[in-house]
């Protein structure tokens, strides 16, 4: 405590004997200095907002907002409304609450218009009202999409016809927009299409049409043969063949030839026509009964006839044949391999010379061959229908080397040290205020101090000596050995009183 309290008394005199602009600049540097830390603490305990919802409806985001200070939950609003942001911590608690109470409604109108009852509504009103709710579910349905951002959909319901053949179509348009370098699928636009034609009665896929905001037609007209319907699932199939066949033929060859040394591609020419096919055929040789006919005729004598002879019987009997004949009908598969062309490229061996480098040497026919017999085997090579395999020789860097030999970015690195780095700067930042701006200041102020003390103790000293030796005829009425340490309060009093003028006119040359 004594340390401390001399410490505060030596700054406490150096700040007096300051000039009245340095007192104001010392005073500055303090106060910008305790603002500087205020700022930086207050900025640590700043809670961290993440994005809650984002491009929210005019209907969605007032919603949001009432609910959210009913709970009296700090919030920020950015994107002209549309966006959001809620305490990080806070984030997956309050989107819970908010589905729990069917928010966000994702824009439009669904079926909880037919909530409110209207008693006095006509059926022209219930079926608009329907027809909105429709839309309003599907463009919700539709929005929970992770590639779309906003979408709308109408439905064009034409009213029921006794005529079936004037009986018109049921048809729809979904407007998309999606989010930014994004894109969709055919698979996925045609998915939308039957999302659609699933919801609504009478409704055919083809007829569902689905465009981006640019206006680009997103869904293809479908032809109603077959063969048309089927375009995407034979490219799928075609695709999904050929992978299958190369991934098995490149791990076979990976065995033999080394991790990542081998790469295979394979082309399949498919046949997607769908054949039946109707065979007779007749065996001569093995005729079989088609039918037989027996008749039988039997005579009796007359009464008293003396001759048993006289009683005659007749048998005829045909028999009738058929050719045999078999009747076969075969469905003929559909998607069947016509030709496959397979590509191989294969990397070399790599020997070391007399420097110790690396250096690539082809492999040779013999081996080259046998990696084709393999190939053959594997993928069931058929030379009668044009199957064709080509083995090549290469040097190329494996893929795995290159994975080995990447280097994580720094930024990657970085980034999972993020959330320290507010933290790192505020303590870097108050270091050096402390050592650079604040330690230096105290340590001239307490200089000053110390240095003014120094200097008036030895004034005071001075003036004493000065009076003892003026005083040495005198009878001392004190012993001198009863004498005790001045402090340096007692010795600036002193001074004063022994000589006023000399003491301000010391002070103030000290002070310029």
């Amino acid at each position: 405590m004594d340390n401390i309290s001399q410490l505060l008394t030596n700054l406490w005199k150096g700040f007096a004997v300051l000039s009245a602009s340095r007192k104001l600049t010392l005073l500055m540097v303090v106060g910008v200095t305790i603002a500087s830390i205020w700022g930086l603490v207050y900025w640590a305990n700043q809670a961290d907002y993440k994005v809650l919802f984002t491009n929210l409806s005019t209907e969605d985001a007032s919603g949001i907002v009432a609910k959210l200070r009913e709970k009296k939950m700090p919030y920020e609003l950015s994107g002209g409304g549309n966006t959001i942001s809620v305490p990080s911590a806070k984030v997956t608690e309050v989107r819970l609450e908010l589905a729990s109470l069917g928010l966000p409604q994702g824009g439009g109108v669904g079926f909880e218009i037919f909530d409110q009852k209207n008693l006095g509504a006509t059926e022209f009103e219930q079926q608009l009202n329907y027809r909105r709710a429709l839309q309003g579910e599907l463009a919700r349905t539709i929005n929970s999409l992770e590639e779309i951002e906003q979408c709308r959909v109408h439905l064009a319901l034409p009213k029921d016809s006794l005529f079936v053949e004037e009986q018109k179509k049921v048809t729809a348009s979904v407007t998309i927009k999606l989010k930014g370098g994004r894109t969709l699928r055919p698979d996925q636009v045609e998915g939308i299409g039957h999302l659609v034609a699933s919801s609504v009665e009478g409704l055919n896929p083809a007829d569902v049409m689905v465009v981006d905001g640019k206006g680009n037609i997103l869904s293809r007209k479908q032809d109603d043969s077959r063969l048309g319907k089927m375009t995407a699932s034979q490219v799928e199939y075609q695709n999904n063949i050929e992978k299958d066949m190369g991934n098995r033929i490149q791990t076979m060859l990976e065995k033999v030839v080394g991790q990542g040394k081998a790469v295979v591609r394979v082309a399949a020419d498919l046949d997607f026509s769908v054949t039946e096919k109707t065979e007779e055929i007749y065996d001569p040789e093995s005729p079989v009964i088609r039918s037989t006919q027996k008749q039988t005729e039997k005579s009796t004598p007359p009464a008293g006839a003396t001759n048993p002879k006289s009683a005659e019987e007749k048998s005829d009997e045909v028999i009738n044949y058929e050719i045999n004949k078999t009747i076969n009908k075969t469905v003929m598969p559909v998607g069947e391999v016509q030709k496959l062309s397979i590509a191989v490229l294969v990397d070399g061996t790599y020997v070391k010379d007399k420097k110790g480098e690396e250096v690539y040497q082809p492999r040779d026919k013999k081996d080259l061959d046998n990696i084709a017999e393999l190939v053959r085997k594997s993928a069931g090579f058929n030379a009668t229908r044009g199957d064709q395999v080509v083995v090549t020789n290469m040097p190329f860097r494996t893929a795995a080397d290159d994975e080995l030999n990447m280097s994580i970015p720094w930024t990657e690195r970085v980034s999972n040290f993020t959330p320290y780095f507010k933290y790192l700067i505020i303590l870097g930042v108050m270091v050096f205020l402390f050592l650079f701006v604040l330690k230096p200041m105290l340590g001239l102020v307490a200089d000053l101090g110390r240095s003014q003390a120094a200097e008036v103790r030895q004034v005071a000293a001075d003036q004493q000596s000065l009076e003892l030796r003026g005083q040495a005829a005198t009878p001392m009425l004190m012993n001198p050995l009863e004498e005790r340490a001045m402090n340096e309060t007692e010795l600036t009093r002193q001074l004063a009183d022994a000589d006023a003028k000399k003491f301000a006119e010391l002070l103030r040359n000290w002070i310029r």
